[in-house]
């Protein structure tokens, strides 16, 4: 008679330990693997978990071109953080300013409002959804320029900063995105 079948209850209880402990082996590899991964995408890659744009508005701001001693007054401007460009790129200026959240549905994934006013400036600080691969901005101008489509830009997520705000200007009717300072 073997040994083994004498002690039916140490060979079950032998197994079990076995699967326990192959079981957390596998655990533990996947773990390591995980942490690896991650350190290495914080290494090689720029993690944007908060978008910082900061807004400089000019003094001519928001002003009527008809008007000529028209006031500037401040402006509404929409940020959208979206999973693809495409839409709001075919969108127009009425369509984003009567219904953007509804036109956008498909790829919005968070949207803030911020007011700047003429002269001065504003900043915008919101936690960067993982899926948002652009930030669409939209300046709500009383005469907004539809032949340059200066009143809206897209900044594709690759060209955020992680510690760093970007700065977009605003002046007369028209948003621009500055370049980055080396």
């Amino acid at each position: 008679m073997s040994i083994f079948a004498s002690k039916p209850r140490t060979l079950q209880a032998a197994a079990m330990a076995l699967s326990v402990l192959v079981l957390a082996g596998c655990g533990l590899t996947q773990s390591v693997a995980d942490g690896t991964a991650s350190v290495t995408k914080s290494i090689f890659y720029k993690q944007i978990k908060t978008l910082h744009l900061d807004f400089s508005a000019r003094e001519a701001l928001n002003t009527d071109a008809n008007d000529m001693s028209a006031l500037s007054v401040p402006t509404l401007v929409r940020v959208y953080q979206l999973r693809d460009s495409k839409a709001f790129e075919q969108l127009d200026y009425q369509s984003l300013l009567v219904d953007g959240d509804a036109s956008l549905k498909a790829d919005l994934l968070s949207e803030r409002e911020v007011v700047v006013k003429p002269g001065t400036g504003a900043s915008l600080n919101m936690p960067m959804e993982k899926e948002a691969k652009f930030v669409a901005v939209v300046g709500l101008f009383r005469m907004p320029d539809m032949q340059k489509n200066s009143w809206r830009l897209v900044i594709d997520r690759e060209d955020l900063l992680p510690d760093d705000s970007r700065i977009i200007e605003l002046r007369n009717n028209a948003l621009s995105l500055k370049p980055v300072k080396d």
